[in-house]
């Protein structure tokens, strides 16, 4: 946890960034169909705005819609209650996803327009794809009305699991790879916008509709109780396991030595171990119960910080760790909720525990963050935001 005092990437990671190129792999259909737009949309932007500065809005466009969501969510306890959402937050989230999906795809073709790639702009873009997940996920949960349980949990695997497994494979292989098991991101992003606007045209509820009303013509003993909601699930779940399943697969057939194949299953084992804590969160407690947006918010933050871990290690070529010492951080939570019972003074404990953690969760992702790119930036001699400093020092 050097991060914390200003220092996680080492002398010889700086000397990598120097050297480091990279490396795409194919594109989807869907990509290739959506290009011609993006190229487009490239035009439009000024040569001098970074390309940094369109991801960074892109990301505001979609998580601000996000937080609003939140805002209701921790105001009426939407994720715990059968109360649907506002309608018009479906389509300000639909919408904003549409807008980060664009600028997320032009900010390479800026970078590569103005001259001013590096692998800043990587760790920048990533990140953002990372943080906007998260913030998406957190909303379809939402008006799914999972609140937090076993399902709630396979929807949070089911975007985040491949997108680490994405990065640990390029971490392993040097090449990102766009489109596994047919799937890639940005069809999926079309998904989740998909799935927003249903509520927001057919009604917040549209997702407790059974399916034999919606499929008259299914075999009633195939869907019976079967809600759409749960369809939704399902759907996550087979994206998540299809896309998992082969990354998985190739990053082990990419590593020869046997000790890295090794290493590569404690990361993998690591990953998975922060499910089993989250599943292990009690949401009968009711401050769990009532804020379920903060508990999936909370785990989000750690996934985020091993993944932003991962994509630096993978440029610096430093070793990535085995052991997730931040999980550490939840041992005062389960051992105050090992001990509730149900009395006012546990409640609060609860409560403190849980706001703690969460405060100091925030403040090691944000340290990490600041620290990262401050160093690169330093070493590399660019600006975050701008282009002038590059233009200055080359």
């Amino acid at each position: 946890m050097s991060y914390l005092v200003g220092r996680f990437i080492t002398e010889e990671g700086k000397q990598n960034f120097k050297n480091y190129k990279y490396v795409s792999g194919e594109y989807s259909s869907t990509d290739l169909l959506l290009n011609p737009f993006w190229e487009w949309t490239t035009e439009l932007f000024p040569m001098w705005m970074a390309p940094n500065l369109i991801t960074f809005m892109g990301l505001l466009a979609a998580v601000l819609p996000c937080m609003l969501m939140l805002y209701y969510d921790l105001g009426k306890a939407y994720l715990s209650t059968s109360q649907p959402l506002p309608e018009y937050t479906y389509l300000l989230v639909a919408i904003g996803t549409f807008v980060y999906q664009t600028l997320d795809s032009v900010d390479g073709k800026q970078a590569r327009r103005t001259g001013s790639s590096s692998p800043l702009g990587q760790l920048f873009d990533h990140g953002c794809d990372f943080v906007c997940w998260v913030f998406s996920i957190i909303g379809v949960i939402a008006f799914l009305e999972l609140g937090l349980c076993f399902n709630g949990v396979l929807a949070i695997y089911s975007t985040i699991g491949p997108f680490f497994f994405f990065n640990l494979l390029e971490y392993y292989s040097g090449v990102y790879h766009y489109v596994v098991g047919g799937i890639d991101g940005t069809s999926s992003q079309m998904l989740v916008i998909f799935l927003y606007l249903l509520p927001f045209i057919f009604g917040a509820n549209v997702y407790q509709s059974k399916i034999s009303e919606i499929l008259p013509f299914m075999p009633g003993s195939l869907i019976e109780g079967f809600l759409l909601k749960d369809a939704v699930i399902l759907i996550a779940v087979y994206i998540g396991v299809v896309c998992s399943i082969p990354l998985i697969f190739k990053t082990f057939s990419s590593i020869k030595e046997p000790y890295l194949k090794l290493i590569a299953a404690l990361q993998t084992i690591q990953h998975l171990a922060i499910y089993v804590c989250l599943y292990m969160v009690d949401p009968t407690i009711p401050f769990i119960k009532e804020n379920a947006s903060l508990v999936y918010l909370l785990f989000g933050m750690l996934f985020a910080l091993g993944n932003f871990k991962l994509i630096v290690c993978h440029m610096a070529k430093m070793q990535f760790e085995i052991v997730c010492f931040e999980l550490l951080l939840f041992v005062p939570y389960f051992y105050f909720q090992s001990h509730y019972d149900g009395s006012k003074q546990s409640e609060d404990n609860i409560k403190l525990a849980f706001h703690a953690t969460f405060l100091v969760m925030f403040i090691i992702v944000a340290r990490f963050t600041q620290t990262s790119i401050t160093q690169m930036t330093q070493y590399l001699g660019i600006s975050c935001f701008t282009i002038e400093n590059k233009k200055k020092t080359s």
